[in-house]
């Protein structure tokens, strides 16, 4: 098939790998614009973006999909057609270029999830399973008939950057089964029940910050799920502590939430109903270190708690 391939993050790279190094043949790829860098005066592409460019592929750079140009462009290369992993919403001027239709990979089991942040929510809520869906993309978001799908495990220890890993590698191989089903005259594929559909926004920055009076499993989820980017916070004198790791702790709760206990080498912090130690952390100003270096460095006394 001749494909044009669409998306932005490092999520969607394996993907396009897959297809670089199949039997298709890749006719385009379409990512956003490069932007400008923090304190930087360069600018950066998307890591797609910066694949497409690595493997030599006829990448068109966009904010705007209604752009004339793009829509001229895509027809010009007659694709049968486009993939899309973790991009834009698709305006129906450019969905009616390919031939078949447009297909996404999304990082969930649909109609479970719908929305821009499936893994995150997944890790929040505290799931032991969750996958990928490829499905035909129609104009209400996330709704269109399922193709494919398969489970994938969340380990205990996962975060949103080894789940990400593990869901993009995993995603690639689920869009090549894909497109060998839809090439099978007998397939079928299947309506999503709206009924049971279930929604995950895009995480707002306020939510980034812990609330310590709630419970500590709930503060943990979130912490994983939000490591390494954007990341749990929280605020002590002030300055902003970034939290990338923390370990759920059975010893019985004896100070009042957000209070912070040191004992030998481990950094103890009170929740609603028992305790998290803090594994990895960054100081606001500082680089990413131990929660024991962190604490080294401030003046630690007994009692101190976050704002």
């Amino acid at each position: 098939m001749k494909i044009i391939f669409m998306g932005n993050p490092e999520f969607a790279c394996p993907s396009l790998k897959a297809f670089f190094n199949s039997d298709h043949d890749l006719v385009g790829v379409i990512s956003n614009k490069p932007k400008r860098m923090k304190r930087s005066m360069n600018k950066s592409f998307t890591p797609l973006g910066r694949l497409a460019i690595d493997l030599n592929q006829n990448l068109f750079s966009t904010d705007n999909l209604s752009d004339a140009n793009l829509q001229t462009w895509a027809k010009k290369l007659k694709p049968d057609i486009f993939i899309v992993v973790a991009f834009k919403i698709l305006p129906n001027t450019l969905l009616k270029i390919p031939k078949i239709g447009a297909i996404n990979l999304h990082a969930s089991l649909l109609p479970r999830y719908r929305g821009a942040a499936p893994i995150q929510h997944a890790l929040i809520n505290g799931d032991k399973v969750t996958g990928n869906s490829t499905f035909f993309i129609k104009s209400k978001v996330d709704t269109g008939k399922i193709i494919l799908q398969e489970k994938i495990l969340i380990d205990d220890k996962d975060n949103y950057e080894s789940l990400s890993k593990k869901m993009s590698t995993s995603g690639a191989e689920l869009l090549l089964k894909s497109l060998d089903k839809i090439n099978d005259p007998s397939f079928k594929a299947l309506e999503q029940n709206d009924k049971k559909a279930t929604y995950a926004p895009k995480i707002d920055k306020s939510f980034c910050k812990i609330n310590w009076n709630e419970s500590a499993q709930s503060i943990h989820s979130k912490v994983r799920a939000l490591s390494p980017a954007p990341s749990a916070f929280t605020l002590l004198n002030g300055k902003r502590l970034k939290i990338y790791d923390t370990r759920l702790v059975k010893d019985p709760l004896k100070s009042p939430s957000g209070s912070i206990t040191r004992i030998d080498d481990k950094i103890l912090i009170s929740c609603f109903d028992s305790q998290l130690e803090l594994i990895s952390v960054q100081y606001e100003g500082k680089k990413r270190m131990s929660a024991i270096d962190w604490i080294r460095g401030i003046s630690y006394t007994s009692g101190i708690r976050f704002d």
